[in-house]
């Protein structure tokens, strides 16, 4: 802050930032002298698609120890792979396709996102995303297949992807908060899972992404219809419900003043959306 209220010291910190070596480090920079450099072009913005992670380049050997570090299941289960010509026009029709489902919310959410990366493997993840790799959405191969299947991946990991660099910038959670003393949460369908609780910062990411798939979904079934997709509303519907109600007894003593304000709007949307009318809801005020 004190580079930033001296206009000399700040103009020569962004010089450098701008110098190109710093530039010609990026992944898509190393993949355009490649040749290999593919991306989704929107308007002010765009998003690339990481082609080949095996590059010998420094930045492509960073980009993979990072995933090592902090997404991946282990050696045998699951890694990073080049999209191919097949891949990269399905990522294109999945981007058109958010944009002519939902224009408002998607063109802010793509604003968030800076690489679209496969990963594949026996164990690998449907999709992922994390606050260690800003602006990567890493969706698995086998969710590639259709434009529909992977723009749902997209608006799940674009959402996350805009509440990190959210949090960047405002006070979320409380000052000393810390996910591994935090408060847990138990989602009435993770009962059965090896992992059964959350911490308040999982729950309320989750809660995020399940009010903006609700959304999603419930404006597909508009466009297509289907019972498949009116389920896929109607369940996260109902987990937005149930994750917004219990992060909310947490909320004093976990979330910051931004994180309260923020989590009072986002139950505001979907209680505006649903109505506040939610079998969850129900259950949980008329329990014992």
């Amino acid at each position: 802050m004190r580079r930033i209220r001296n206009p000399p010291d700040c103009k020569e910190e962004l010089t450098a930032l701008a110098d190109s070596r710093h530039l010609d480090s990026t992944l898509a920079a190393e993949e355009e002298r490649a040749g290999i450099r593919q991306a989704v072009e929107l308007p002010g913005h765009r998003v690339h698609l990481l082609m080949n992670p095996a590059l010998p380049a420094p930045g492509h050997q960073e980009f993979d120890a990072l995933f090592r570090r902090h997404l991946s299941a282990g050696e045998a289960a699951d890694t990073l792979t080049g999209c191919t010509a097949e891949q990269a026009e399905t990522v294109r029709a999945a981007v058109a396709l958010m944009l002519a489902t939902a224009p408002d919310l998607c063109t802010g959410l793509l604003r968030h996102g800076r690489y679209v990366v496969a990963v594949d493997g026996p164990d690998a993840f449907d999709s992922a995303s994390t606050r260690e790799i800003p602006g990567a959405a890493f969706v698995a191969v086998r969710c590639m297949r259709t434009a529909e299947r992977l723009a749902e991946a997209l608006v799940h990991e674009f959402v996350h992807l805009r509440l990190y660099d959210l949090q960047v910038t405002r006070s979320i959670f409380a000052s000393g908060y810390d996910t591994a003393t935090a408060p847990t949460l138990a989602p009435e369908w993770h009962r059965d899972s090896p992992v059964s609780r959350w911490p308040v910062d999982r729950a309320l990411a989750a809660a995020h992404v399940y009010v903006h798939l609700s959304a999603w979904f419930d404006q597909r079934a508009l466009d297509c219809g289907g019972p498949d997709v009116r389920q896929s509303a109607e369940t996260a519907a109902f987990r937005a419900t149930s994750l917004l109600d219990k992060v909310a007894r947490h909320a004093e003593r976990c979330l910051g003043p931004a994180g309260r304000g923020f989590l009072r709007w986002l139950t505001e949307v979907h209680d505006g959306r649903t109505g506040g009318h939610s079998p969850t809801r129900t259950r949980e005020r008329t329990a014992p």
